[in-house]
């Protein structure tokens, strides 16, 4: 089984939710971190992070502060993700957030 360590940065640049990570089509991922940055220097925001598996959404964050140019630490575990499961994170604010996700592959 291969094994595959990435990492996966994106801008949240809509409201809405905002897939951060898409998983594996086969094998297990294993999430080590994810990271929020605001990067506005005025407005503080929040961040909901989130497992979907299948079509339902479960809650690692919900409305995690993230204050004025600093950085929220979603995990203090590693999780696993399944085939298929997907991370999924929605700012408070359009234009404030950074995500960083560290993930082990196995495939």
């Amino acid at each position: 089984m291969p094994e595959t360590y990435k990492s996966v940065g994106t801008y949240l640049n809509t409201v809405g939710t905002n897939t951060i990570y898409s998983g594996v089509g086969s094998g297990t991922a294993i999430v080590n971190s994810v990271n929020f940055s605001n990067v506005n220097s005025a407005n503080g925001t929040t961040v909901t992070l989130e497992v979907v598996k299948g079509s339902t959404g479960y809650s690692i964050i919900t409305n995690g502060s993230v204050p004025v140019t600093t950085t929220l630490q979603a995990l203090d575990t590693p999780i696993v993700l399944e085939a298929g499961n997907t991370l999924r994170a929605t700012p408070g604010a359009t234009g404030y957030i950074h995500a960083f996700v560290s993930v082990l592959e196995i495939t």
